[in-house]
């Protein structure tokens, strides 16, 4: 891992989110990190591979299995996802690519949260807000924030809970030596960690964006990884339980958008199970 650079720093002078890591009230740590200090290239593949995942509409179907195919081939599919969605303004494909190869690269080896986890999270998050028509209602951005929070939703996850960081009372596990955990919400690490990956300067996936957008961005990414800490469940069973009586009383009401992407991420991080 690299330490995170200063100079890596949102639009219009905003501080780093690198920065933050540190600065949000803990120590300052010699480990800071933001995207691996090497990249690879953005691999070569078959285009049958990618091509027959496409045509049988594979990245809208709720039997997609991530572990049947190469890595390589996932990162194509994933980028197919956010082109298919629709790019913001200021955003690149080339910078969507480096993120998703960081991500990659950023994912412990672990059995169960690693990068096909992400993948699978990516692509059910895609088709539950196509299958619901969320997606539609969305603009450009706001769909950009879905996908990118499904990408980066449990970034350097140790394979261990939040509750057991916190019992363990102990900021590395599993070997993973590297990975430092200063708050006992992995949540919170998690998105820290996906916004200092998006600013480091060989990423930069939000330069050219303003700073107002740059704003709503982190605001509605953070809430939706915030969202997948299942100690806050309960909470959004009775958010989704108010809004279904009130949609019982004028079904024309509509689920505010921030609420449903960050429900369509949560089902999609518990789903594989009923696959």
């Amino acid at each position: 891992k690299v330490v995170c650079s200063k100079d890596a720093s949102p639009p219009g002078g905003i501080q780093s989110p690198c920065r933050l890591l540190t600065d949000m009230a803990h120590p300052p740590t010699t480990r800071q990190r933001s995207a691996p200090a090497v990249l690879p290239e953005w691999p070569a593949v078959d285009d049958a591979a990618v091509s027959s995942a496409m045509a049988k509409r594979q990245l809208l179907s709720f039997d997609f299995d991530p572990t049947a195919l190469p890595s390589d081939v996932l990162c194509h599919l994933a980028m197919a996802m956010f082109v298919s969605a629709g790019l913001p303004e200021g955003v690149g494909q080339d910078s969507v690519r480096r993120l998703i190869l960081a991500v990659r690269a950023s994912m412990p080896d672990n059995s169960y949260h690693n990068f096909f986890h992400v993948i699978d999270v990516l692509q059910t998050t895609n088709a539950l807000a196509t299958a619901t028509g969320t997606m539609p209602r969305l603009d450009s951005f706001e769909r950009f924030a879905l996908l990118s929070t499904a990408l980066c939703h449990d970034m350097e996850h140790p394979g261990v809970s939040s509750e057991f960081l916190s019992k363990a009372g102990d900021s590395t596990h599993g070997g993973y030596k590297d990975l430092v955990f200063r708050d006992p919400l992995q949540e919170k690490h998690h998105a820290l960690r996906a916004f200092g990956i998006m600013a480091d300067r060989d990423i930069r996936t939000l330069d050219g964006v303003s700073s107002a957008k740059y704003y709503q961005f982190r605001s509605s990414v953070s809430k939706i990884i915030l969202a997948t800490d299942m100690t806050h469940h309960s909470e959004y069973i009775s958010r989704l339980e108010e809004f279904a009586a009130h949609r019982g009383e004028d079904p024309a009401v509509e689920m505010s958008k921030q609420l449903a992407m960050e429900l369509m991420v949560k089902c999609a991080d518990v789903s594989n199970v009923i696959k």
